[in-house]
């Protein structure tokens, strides 16, 4: 009895992958004419799986932001019944905050959402594009017809590696390995054979407790602001955006401290209290908790919330879909530190 191929559904946003090669302009493709071009450039693809091919749209990554999130999300919820898995190609740049975002709107993720895109395009002679669609969609794929799939939850994949979506970063523009989770192991590793490690995220024990929370609407606020904090942070001219803001996600240093021997800043913290806006630390560095340091615990003494391992991208995902709810701030205080999507966020 012949074994069934796997179903994949793959999903096109746009982004360099689907660029001419020369211009690096985003093409207009219809449906047929973007299968037949994976087909005559990524012959191997029936091999591997079922591919149907549905074009979302069709921009660079840098254009899209919220409302093309949740109509991605849309798109895969109504498609995945029928399929055993979803490949979304995407521009690089903003990929992370996609799949951050993906992964709370499609929570509980049924089957694997493998997010993929490329540093050069398909249509180029020496382009990693090929490569990258052809791993996507056999870790797709994966376990396909099991009971329990380790893979199914929003994921990442980039130069041989599978990242947990919510924790993947870009790190490069230039390098085929332009993608790294920092602050969590990856997933998968794609050779001469798929190593998947462990039981995958979503089955380390969490997914009881994960399942508890309420499914959110697809609704995200668009006054959410995310800062650098630097040395002479400009603490006064930040001060007078927060009448016009929800909220705040300030990247702070590597360690979790910030600039608090300015007196301005405090003050910039004492009117975000005031004012009710909740401002979130997040930070780039890695193992550190926010109150190690005396200039992390003044932020968390002044009422700020820490974001624990999330990305700065997830933090500010996260901040921006729970400040979109109907009880806007006492959604995000209520579930900020709970974890949703094995995002990271803090339990203390």
């Amino acid at each position: 009895m012949a074994v069934r191929k796997a179903r994949i559904l793959i999903l096109y946003t746009g982004g360099t992958f689907g660029m001419d090669a020369d211009t690096l302009a985003v093409p207009e493709l219809s449906p047929t004419q973007l299968e037949r071009r994976l087909l005559k450039r990524v012959p191997e693809l029936p091999q591997i799986a079922q591919c149907r091919v549905k074009i979302v749209m069709n921009r660079d990554s840098a254009h899209l932001g919220p409302p093309d999130w949740v109509e991605i999300a849309q798109t895969i919820q109504e498609h995945w019944q029928a399929y055993d898995g979803v490949v979304v190609l995407h521009g690089t740049d903003t990929l992370s905050y996609t799949a951050s975002a993906l992964s709370f709107l499609l929570r509980p993720c049924r089957i694997p959402v493998v997010l993929t895109g490329a540093q050069r395009p398909l249509a180029a002679i020496r382009s990693d594009a090929r490569r990258n669609l052809i791993s996507a969609v056999e870790l797709a794929a994966h376990e396909a017809g099991q009971s329990h799939r380790s893979l199914s939850q929003v994921s990442v994949f980039f130069n041989e590696i599978l990242f947990q979506g919510n924790r993947a970063r870009k790190r490069s523009a230039v390098d085929f390995a332009g993608f790294e989770s920092p602050k969590a192991p990856a997933l998968a590793r794609v050779g001469t054979s798929i190593q998947v490690f462990g039981k995958g995220s979503m089955a380390r024990g969490k997914a009881s407790r994960l399942g508890k929370a309420p499914r959110f609407e697809p609704s995200f606020s668009s006054k959410v602001l995310m800062l650098h904090l630097t040395p002479g942070f400009p603490s006064g001219a930040v001060q007078r955006l927060l009448p016009s803001l929800e909220g705040l996600v300030l990247v702070a240093f590597p360690s979790g401290t910030a600039p608090t021997h300015q007196p301005e800043f405090h003050e910039l913290l004492h009117a975000a209290q005031v004012r009710g806006l909740p401002v979130m630390v997040v930070t780039e560095g890695v193992g550190v908790t926010g109150s190690e340091y005396r200039a992390g615990k003044e932020m968390l003494s002044a009422g700020c919330l820490w974001s624990g391992a999330m990305t700065p991208e997830c933090a500010y995902v996260k901040a921006s879909l729970l400040l979109g709810q109907k009880n806007g701030r006492k959604d995000l205080l209520k579930w900020w530190n709970i974890e949703l999507a094995n995002e990271g966020s803090s339990q203390r």
